[in-house]
């Protein structure tokens, strides 16, 4: 049996009254992807007990593989901000009690992301610190297969442990809408749509007036809600953000100005497919990426969008751009936003590490 985890989010959204982080949309559309296969849920919630007694932890333990079985399998989604310990005790057991098998969907390997934190984080302990960098190693070491983004992020990884076990790429990730919610055809629009945190994105700041910016997210700083050619269009929750997206080009971007592709975030995107790409494709937005970015290739090869050098190029395509192009494109559009929306890359990345961890001979 096949068993994917699923976090308690509780807390998480206690802390975001409004609900409208996004940090808990991919996972839990990853376990619904999965239970939609006939996976069963295992549960985990978030709290943090530095000096849980062994005992205590032993009988949580149990509880939450009551119902595992000899053989068994779980798609554990990391990292999962608990007592690291725990998550290696729960590996472990599956692995040694029950002769199961682990595997890791990465959503993020944050030595990869956060390079100079972790290279400074040399005291930390791995099994007891909530938020250690040097967690990472110590812990994807013990998972028996891994799924990560793509093929960019497993030489990353490669490059990073001496792992063992079979690595599958999944590609985008999915992005599911409230059931049976159709979507509209997206209008054609001389404009850019932003979705993320804006705050961190400082070329937004820099974005010339010829440009029309519809920016959705945590309220901005005054200096870009004075800008004229930028409209701030609120705040939503990962559910509610879809129906607020009516048309124009989806902006897949991450830098620490406008004029050039810098800072760490904008290198970990070589390697990563980010979650707002598939929140652009679900509703068969067409994106403009970062020739670099990992997805950048998949991008233009399916015909969902462009892949530019730099943030200037990007103007003078729109603006010579036309309607019967931008319509030309709906069909290959539609054809993947239906995959993300169903969750197909991440259910067939899913089969590929079950098979790839329980078979002896295997092509993974």
């Amino acid at each position: 049996m096949l068993w994917v985890s699923r976090g308690n989010y509780t807390t998480v959204k206690a802390y975001d009254q409004s609900n409208r982080t996004a940090m808990y949309k991919a996972r839990e559309d990853y376990t619904a992807d999965l239970m939609a296969t006939g996976a069963q849920p295992l549960d985990l919630f978030f709290y943090y007990w530095r000096d849980e007694p062994d005992a205590n932890l032993s009988s949580r333990l149990d509880g939450m593989l009551a119902g595992f079985k000899p053989g068994d399998t779980l798609i554990l989604q990391v990292p999962f901000f608990i007592r690291p310990l725990n998550l290696k005790r729960l590996i472990t057991q599956i692995q040694d009690v029950y002769q199961g098998k682990v595997i890791g969907l990465v959503h993020d390997y944050y030595p990869l992301w956060a390079v100079e934190a972790a290279k400074e984080d040399t005291d930390s302990d791995p099994w007891l610190d909530q938020y250690s960098y040097r967690t990472y190693p110590v812990l994807f070491s013990l998972f028996d297969g891994l799924i990560v983004h793509g093929e960019a992020y497993k030489e990353a990884i490669k490059k990073e442990l001496d792992f063992k076990g079979p690595i599958i790429t999944q590609g985008p990730f999915s992005y599911r809408f409230i059931e049976d919610e159709e979507t509209s055809a997206p209008k054609f629009q001389k404009k850019l749509v932003f979705a993320g945190n804006i705050n961190s994105s400082n070329y937004l700041n820099q974005v010339p007036d010829t440009w029309r910016l519809d920016v959705f997210g945590g309220k901005p700083k005054e200096e870009l809600l004075k800008k004229e050619n930028v409209d701030y269009k609120g705040s939503y929750t990962p559910t509610e953000l879809p129906n607020h997206l009516d048309g124009g080009f989806g902006l897949v971007w991450a830098s620490d100005n406008f004029d050039q592709v810098t800072g760490e975030t904008a290198q970990y995107n070589r390697l990563c497919y980010e979650h707002k790409l598939s929140l652009y494709l679900s509703k068969r937005i067409p994106v403009f990426i970062w020739k670099h970015a990992a997805p950048a290739k998949w991008v233009t090869e399916n015909h969902l969008g462009f892949a530019v050098e730099n943030l200037s190029d990007i103007w003078s395509i729109i603006e010579n751009f036309t309607e019967e192009q931008y319509q030309a494109m709906q069909p290959d559009l539609t054809r993947v936003s239906h995959l993300i929306r169903n969750g197909v890359f991440a259910k067939h990345a899913a089969m590929n590490a079950l098979l790839a961890v329980n078979e002896t001979y295997t092509e993974f």
